[in-house]
């Protein structure tokens, strides 16, 4: 009789086990529903392994809250803000008054994040030891006028002229090489983009170049000497391009306005009282765009990099007179942080791929990341991208793709403004040798003398005109992003604003396919 109760017992509490766990298995799946419904209608959902425990619940989780209307963590995104600031994060409506969710869904939300979440992301230490030493470019440090600002804003080579035009955060542009670099202009912000054309100078200054939701930029022209303001209150425009986008001989002008909560892609058309301004999308980001043909219908389309909150590249195809649709091609999760792209028709079969960094590593969850780095998509001719290769490079900038070894295939130099300072600082810069292209094969190279500024902006171009390709790197020393000592050391007095990478590459040595 005993035997038989202490059975009936055992078997009543492996019952009454698995209907808690089935319970807790089913409130588990019916979090990690609301998660992906709430996380990920606007954007890629995060995986909550990606981000370490402590940011989740300092960091991501009080934002996400808040773009919910509900408040999580004592957090208030209008603390700190100037009264015209928080008027304009008000207007985006991007943090509601009521809730959008109720406590319970809340909470289950954070716990299913909170539970998958891992307490760190360990360092890739191996990284010390993968670089050989750079000698095929020579390091020349360039010093700009004393009053110029060590944060640079862009750099463009004009192959025209054989120059490369630098601006930075006081407004001041540069040109070299001269005798003697000077000031050329000076405008009321930081340029972003600089575009010579004919007699005219097409000038994008961002505004605000702090994070800000306040639309100050401004678009001109400049004809001998006098500017014409083409377009203002734009929302923190950050680059340009000039292009007759349906061919009637009259130029567009096509502006990623970056903005911060909000933002934009915008195009300018002539119209009868100058030029008519149209969004063709409305999603915060727009960080560079290119222009080709990407159907084969004979018209020009449109290439962009959306890099907040919903990140990815998006393909405007043009289908009429100046009218377009859209889709996005690569979607990426918010933490990965895509700043650059190239388009490249890499494996040599006629149709466009796509190379870009991923790598923004000052926004909500700061760490050093190990998805960050460069990535290969290839285009299977119907614009569909399949990631083929990725390179891990700790906060990732930019990347410029060229045949740089002149040997037929392309290589890659890369920025990276938010490198591990600590323990591989020489990775501020790498410059990818490409060793067997279809094999994805790449030997990686950096400075011996590291460099001793975060490196953001960089272009390339032949100036000297010897016949390989040159580069220019401009610093971005920001004594805010500076706080954090694992990813910056403390800014010095003296400050190098400008690197020229002088190619020793020339046609001697042989002629590469872009030659």
């Amino acid at each position: 009789m005993i035997r038989k109760m202490l059975k009936e017992q055992v078997f009543f509490l492996h019952v009454i086990s698995l209907l808690f766990l089935s319970c807790e298995s089913e409130n588990q799946r019916s979090s990690k529903t609301q998660f992906d419904h709430h996380c990920g209608s606007c954007h890629m959902a995060p995986d909550p392994t990606s981000i370490p425990k402590t940011i989740w619940k300092n960091s991501v989780l009080p934002e996400m809250a808040a773009r919910m209307g509900y408040r999580y963590n004592d957090f208030d995104p209008y603390r700190y803000q100037t009264a015209k600031e928080s008027l304009y994060i008000n207007r985006s409506n991007k943090y509601p008054d009521e809730r959008m969710i109720d406590s319970a869904t809340w909470w289950g939300i954070h716990d299913y994040i909170v539970g998958l979440a891992p307490d760190s992301i360990p360092i890739d230490m191996t990284r010390k030891k993968r670089n050989s030493d750079l000698a095929q470019f020579s390091l020349r440090k360039i010093e700009l006028p004393k009053r110029s600002d060590p944060v640079i804003t862009s750099i463009q080579f004009d192959s025209v002229h054989h120059l490369f035009s630098i601006a930075d955060a006081n407004g001041d542009l540069h040109q070299w090489p001269n005798q003697k670099i000077d000031i050329t202009e000076r405008f009321k912000s930081a340029v972003t983009s600089y575009n010579p054309k004919e007699n005219n100078f097409f000038v994008t200054e961002v505004g605000i170049l702090n994070p800000s939701e306040i639309p100050l930029g401004l678009f001109s022209k400049i004809r001998m000497g006098i500017s014409d303001t083409i377009a203002k209150e734009l929302h923190r425009p950050v680059f340009l391009e000039i292009v007759d986008l349906n061919d009637d001989g009259e130029d567009e002008f096509l502006i990623c306005e970056f903005g911060n909560l909000t933002g934009q892609l915008s195009l300018l058309e002539v119209g009868e009282n100058g030029y008519d301004k149209r969004a063709l999308s409305t999603l915060p980001g727009a960080v560079k765009l290119e222009i080709a043909d990407m159907d084969g219908d004979g018209k020009k389309d449109i290439v962009a990099l959306f890099a907040q909150g919903n990140e990815g590249v998006f393909i405007f195809y043009q289908k009429s007179n100046l009218q377009f649709s859209s889709e996005q091609v690569i979607r990426l999760p918010p933490e990965f942080g895509s700043s650059w792209f190239e388009l490249i028709d890499y494996d040599s079969d006629g149709d466009l791929d796509i190379v870009m960094t991923n790598g923004d590593n000052a926004d909500y969850s700061i760490f050093l990341k190990p998805y960050h780095g460069i990535r290969l998509f290839l285009n299977n001719g119907s614009n569909m991208f399949n990631q083929k290769w990725f390179y891990p490079l700790y906060g990732a900038t930019r990347v410029l793709a060229d045949d740089y070894d002149l040997d037929g295939d392309y290589d890659f130099a890369i920025s990276a403004l938010f490198n591990d300072r600590e323990n591989t600082p020489r990775e501020s810069f790498v410059y990818l040798e490409n060793k067997a292209s279809m094999n994805y094969e790449f030997k990686s190279y950096t400075f011996k003398d590291e460099f001793s500024s975060g490196w953001l902006t960089m272009a390339k171009g032949d100036y000297d005109g010897d016949g390989d390709i040159d580069i220019m790197v401009g610093s971005f020393n920001v004594k805010g992003l500076r706080k954090k000592k694992t990813f910056f050391k403390p800014q010095k007095e003296e400050v190098v604003t400008l690197i020229l990478l002088d190619n020793r590459q020339n046609l001697s040595t042989g002629k590469g396919r872009f030659q």
